[in-house]
């Protein structure tokens, strides 16, 4: 299985591990999106991945493969975006290594955001790679990363590492890898004592128009994805 799940009421620990450096199929992004889903006896997840990548972006294999297999993959991680960022699930997010692309959106996603130093790499790739950074990261960008950093990690791509991440808005604090998974529980618990009417209605008045902007991104990649499959 792509994603193991250990329930510890109120605290979800919530495993990503597709492989080397933790690629997202459509199985495990449908996976991570169940993972993730409103659960009232525990509403914080603590989200990880392998020490060689958090998750370094959708399977290229899938996004090659043709339209239809390409629109279902980017339709379902919309998806599972715009359902984290819209429902109850808190999330601490526990990165030990490489978290570019798709793996970049899922720290800006998190509530909490824990690094530890490392040789790894942190942003968008797409513009490196001769593609448009969609609108979808542009968002989740904006709102999360240091508005001076902005142009270079969005138009510009550039990618950086851990130490970096943390001034730049990708990280909240670099901790020790020995003390990551104790200081995430930490995080988490706090995060628990917060009621769902409290947490939505202050991240719906603090993200405004992003989130129904985000949703109309999403429903826009799945009438995509079903004229992609006839």
């Amino acid at each position: 299985m792509p994603v193991q799940v250990e329930r510890r009421p109120p605290l979800r620990h919530v495993h990503l591990d597709t492989g080397p450096r933790n690629v997202l199929t459509l199985e495990a992004v449908e996976a991570l999106g169940a993972a993730l889903e409103a659960d009232a006896e525990a509403p914080v997840a603590i989200l990880s991945g392998r020490a060689d990548g958090f998750c370094a972006g959708l399977d290229n294999r899938t996004l090659a493969a043709g339209a239809a297999e390409r629109e279902s993959l980017l339709a379902a991680m919309g998806e599972l975006l715009h359902r984290v960022l819209s429902g109850p699930t808190r999330i601490v997010a526990a990165c030990e290594g490489h978290a570019v692309a798709a793996g970049a959106m899922l720290l800006l996603i998190s509530d909490v955001r824990l690094g530890v130093a490392g040789r790894y790499k942190l942003g968008f790739t797409e513009p490196s790679l001769g593609m448009p950074l969609p609108e979808l990261p542009a968002l989740l960008a904006h709102m999360r990363l240091d508005r001076r950093r902005l142009h270079e990690l969005t138009a510009l791509g550039r990618v950086i590492g851990p130490e970096e991440a943390v001034a730049a808005g990708f990280f909240d604090a670099l901790v020790p890898a020995e003390a990551l998974r104790d200081l995430a529980e930490q995080r988490a618990a706090a995060l628990a004592t917060l009621t769902d009417a409290a947490y939505l209605g202050s991240l719906r008045a603090a993200w405004g128009d992003t989130l129904p902007r985000i949703g109309e991104l999403a429903q826009a990649q799945v009438r995509r994805r079903d004229a992609a499959r006839g």
